[in-house]
């Protein structure tokens, strides 16, 4: 054991101490195009008066602010700036419709009037069919109601055999009321 813990700091320090030759390459330096001249064109930017946010005690007037931006030489003057009140917001004068937007909308409003008609339909069909549901209950109850006085008029009607008395018979035509489906 302790031959391995000799051993084995002598072999890491062994393996740390060879090196092997590294290859570099060298890049070429990166290409810089030529630098063309420019020129730098001021645009003025109005402000509205505001009040400031961390401290509305203070309030600022409505003043011009400059900004410089450096463009090429051979930009052409032709940056003229346009205010933000010349264009209506969407809000108030949306993009003009196209055909395709139009059949679109025209599809799904015919769609909609479909599936409303379609509901109205259904809902029609079911108040029928409530309706003629309960005219079966009030028939079934009827039918019922009938088979018994059948029944009991038929075990009234009909002569006690001679050997039962009159309470068998009696038992015997309560239990044969119930409907028989």
């Amino acid at each position: 054991m302790r031959l391995l813990l000799l051993t084995f700091p002598l072999l890491a320090l062994v393996g740390c101490a060879t090196h092997r030759q590294v290859a570099v390459v060298a890049t070429p330096p990166p290409l810089i195009p030529a630098a063309q001249p420019t020129k730098v064109v001021e645009t003025r930017y109005d402000v509205r008066g505001y009040r400031e946010a961390s401290n509305p005690s203070i309030r600022h007037e409505a003043h011009a602010i400059y900004r410089q931006t450096r463009v090429p030489l051979n930009a052409n003057d032709t940056g003229e700036t346009v205010p933000r009140t010349a264009h209506a917001p969407a809000s108030y004068a949306p993009l003009p419709a196209t055909a395709e937007v139009d059949a679109e909308l025209a599809n799904q409003k015919a769609i909609t009037g479909e599936l409303r008609a379609m509901k109205a339909a259904m809902a029609e069909t079911q108040q029928r069919m409530e309706a003629q549901y309960a005219v079966l209950v009030r028939q079934s109850a009827e039918a019922a109601k009938l088979r018994g006085e059948l029944e009991a008029a038929r075990e009234r009607l009909r002569p006690a055999p001679p050997g039962q008395s009159s309470d068998v018979a009696e038992t015997t035509s309560s239990a044969n009321t119930e409907a028989k489906w």
